[in-house]
């Protein structure tokens, strides 16, 4: 259980909230909150006041795949093979788990037909598609995605929304303004 308790940072005031398992949706306004929120979950920023604990430690002591509404920013790689591999690598996974995980992933996110490709060459879509591929790869334990589905077509986002339901990770908090039909939703 992700708990959040008496948070205060900016426009954010949440006295109590517990965000269950499986996919989560952040919804809200423009200016409410929710990539603040995200931050706060990953634990890129620290709260003014309160808590967030992730099945009871804090974002900082758990293993997060943090996606920005603005991926190509956070691309270090030339290609996309790489950029997916990176989590793995960074691990000190063996180079045989690395290449098998990388191909699952791209696999399970629909995106094994770019592996080969410049990270440069991508369209917006598939930028956030491979980002979300990376993000996921090493399985953490919460993947924390902020707007992925502005780049994408509903049938893509939903694809999308599959994915990360088929990756094995137990949080997946995903700031949308779209309505899903499928998952937990807090709205700010």
């Amino acid at each position: 259980m992700i708990e959040v308790n008496s948070l205060r940072h900016g426009v954010i005031s949440i006295d109590s909230l517990d965000i269950p398992e499986g996919l989560t949706f952040i919804r809200g306004k423009n200016g409410s909150g929710k990539t603040t929120f995200l931050q706060l979950v990953a634990g890129l920023i620290l709260p003014e006041a309160g808590s967030i604990r992730i099945d009871g430690r804090f974002p900082r002591e758990v293993d997060i795949g943090y996606v920005s509404e603005f991926p190509a920013r956070n691309m270090l790689f030339p290609h996309v093979e790489d950029e997916i591999a990176s989590t793995l690598r960074f691990a000190g996974v063996p180079a045989a788990e690395v290449r098998r995980c990388t191909e699952e992933t791209a696999e399970l996110f629909g995106i094994s037909h770019l592996l080969r490709r410049n990270c440069k060459t991508l369209s917006g879509g598939e930028k956030v598609l491979t980002a979300c591929a990376a993000a996921a790869a090493s399985s953490p334990l919460v993947s924390v995605l902020d707007e992925p589905d502005s780049h994408l077509d509903a049938e893509t986002a939903a694809e999308l929304a599959d994915a990360f339901r088929n990756a094995g990770i137990r949080y997946i908090l995903w700031a949308s303004h779209r309505q899903f039909a499928h998952g937990f939703e807090v709205v700010l």
